[in-house]
């Protein structure tokens, strides 16, 4: 019977591709569709809702329950992280409750999908999901709709797995992947992981580990080993997605891999116990569980065990991080918020370019402090700033310009635009510096006592000005800055008219007379550049705090 053989094979194959495909299809749809109908809630929560431990872990497996995707939410993360808006010790719990979340796909597809006939909700599902999406006008509805129709598809996509591993078994020998001691379960961790990377989902091989498991395809331990796998697999999306990332970024990156790497060890180690101790414990209710129930019970069971290995680890695990990749992030001229995760994000990229021009703002600042101090600074001092000036604008304007190809509100984009006005403030404050230095280095001091006192308590006022413009925004210091400025334009009045004097009746050559004219010149200029950047920057603040209030009634 080679013929019905053939045909037996074709069938099992294109029922195993096409049951993938839909659960694969049916889980793009649902977390697609949750995503854009509740985007704005889902990072209200991950950026406000963080405060404290056991608040980051609840976010994390809510968000990732929500949108079934720890992929998503550990993207998500990752540019919050580097907006500023969580701290690492925020992150990293962000990260662990979105592993516990990411279980209840298992529990979806145990509880629902073995136990309810497919055909009843998910083909209604299907079809109420796709007529939302094609006919209803406003947004939200229409992508609920969407995600409606992806639930159905999903479990659609499992009933069609199921029984091809039905089929499969009373064909091929399954079970013979699974090879008897810790050598056969280090395999069929490995399959869990391969599969994970290869479909770029892990709820899909838990998915297919459930069914293989529930047919009896595989025997439960080895169904187990490959759950194991799965999880661990993720790590490698993790890993690819920091690639050319900030140290933040790839410091949340390593948590991750640590969490899921010592969470698999031990649930490896320990696996036939565990899941004796889950069969005991439900037994316990007076019915046997069903594969597929306990292999949920298992895969909830031992991320939550991570967790609670995690509580005495995280502190100097974190801390541990917060030592490592710091190469890139002491060269002062490495973009350390505008990470490309954020950038596609319009809000979130506002508050990085925000982070980024605060950190330009202290770089020029320190330049125009030294320019203008009483002795001039030593040759090639400035240059490395200088440089890493130039490269932090470059960068802040580039991520501006890719933000932009995103759709925002109106009143996001005029923020962005004002985030590049303000770096190139801070540009023009380092640059003049530099030349103010360097005319100060061939200055002679020739001319007489009285003016070099005079221009030394001018100079004062100038770095007085741009102390108070390069300090956090009080009302009070507010009315200061704009005094001092005022006082340092009264100030240079009076001490251009000396230096005219001075050349004029030959106390001072005309050079040097030229010099210190455009010395104080570019002064006055840097000065006035760097009040521009702190009363832009202080409409900027209070601009992201009017959008994160209109946020928060609608995502009340």
């Amino acid at each position: 019977m080679p013929e019905a053989e053939a045909v037996s094979t074709y069938a099992l194959i294109a029922g195993f591709l096409g049951g993938l495909g839909l659960f694969l299809l049916g889980m793009t749809l649902l977390t697609d569709g949750l995503k854009t109908a509740g985007g704005k809630a889902l990072q209200h929560i991950l950026g406000v809702w963080t405060r404290t431990r056991p608040r980051a872990l609840a976010s994390g497996m809510g968000v990732t329950a929500l949108v079934q995707s720890s992929s998503a939410v550990t993207v998500a993360t990752i540019g919050f992280a580097n907006a500023g808006l969580l701290t690492l010790g925020q992150s990293v719990w962000v990260i662990f409750g979105s592993n516990v979340g990411t279980t209840m796909t298992g529990w979806l597809v145990a509880l629902i999908g073995f136990n309810i006939r497919i055909e009843a909700f998910a083909l209604p599902a299907i079809g109420i999901g796709a007529l939302l999406y094609l006919f209803m006008k406003a947004a939200r509805p229409r992508y609920l709709g969407l995600a409606l129709a992806g639930f159905g598809l999903l479990f659609f996509g499992i009933d069609v797995l199921r029984e091809t591993f039905e089929g499969l078994s009373a064909t091929f020998d399954l079970s013979a992947l699974a090879r008897p001691g810790f050598v056969g379960l280090l395999i069929m961790v490995g399959i869990g992981a391969l599969l994970t990377v290869l479909m770029q989902s892990s709820s899909a091989s838990m998915a297919m580990a459930l069914t293989a498991a529930m047919s009896g395809a595989v025997p439960l331990e080895a169904a187990a080993a490959a759950v194991i796998g799965a999880n661990l697999g993720t790590t490698v999306k993790a890993l690819l997605v920091v690639i050319g990332a900030t140290p933040n970024a790839k410091r949340v990156a390593a948590a991750h891999v640590i969490f899921n790497g010592l969470t698999a060890i031990v649930a490896l180690l320990i696996l036939p116990w565990f899941l004796a101790a889950i069969a005991w414990i439900w037994g316990s209710t007076g019915e046997a569980p069903a594969p597929a129930v306990l292999l949920a019970l298992f895969h909830t069971a031992f991320n939550l065990l991570g967790v609670a290995l995690m509580v005495p680890v995280a502190p100097p695990m974190i801390r541990f991080l917060q030592t490592r990749f710091r190469t890139r992030e002491e060269d002062i001229a490495q973009p350390r918020f505008l990470d490309k995760h954020s950038g596609g994000v319009p809000d979130l990229a506002l508050q990085s370019l925000l982070q980024e021009t605060e950190r330009l703002a202290d770089i020029s600042h320190s330049m125009a402090r030294e320019a203008l101090r009483p002795d001039p600074p030593a040759a090639g001092t400035l240059d490395a700033r200088r440089a890493a000036v130039e490269q932090l604008t470059t960068a802040i304007s580039d991520f501006a310009a890719r933000t932009a190809n995103h759709p925002m509100p109106e009143a996001v984009g005029h923020g962005i635009a004002e985030a590049v006005r303000i770096a190139r403030y801070h540009r023009e404050t380092a640059v003049l510096a530099d030349q103010i230095a360097e005319l100060r280095r061939h200055s002679t001091g020739e001319e007489r006592p009285i003016v070099s006192e005079q221009r030394r308590a001018w100079q004062e006022q100038a770095i007085r000005a741009l102390d108070l413009a390069n300090l956090e925004s009080e009302n009070g210091r507010d009315l200061a800055a704009t005094e001092a400025v005022s006082t340092v334009e009264t100030a240079y009045a009076e001490l251009k008219a000396a230096l005219l004097r001075e050349g004029t009746f030959g106390s001072l050559s005309m050079t040097e007379m030229e010099r210190q004219l455009r010395i104080i010149s570019m002064a006055r200029r840097l000065v006035t550049q760097a009040d521009k950047a702190r009363r832009h920057t202080e409409a900027l603040e209070d601009q992201i705090q009017g959008l994160r209030k209109t946020l928060e009634p609608e995502n009340a």
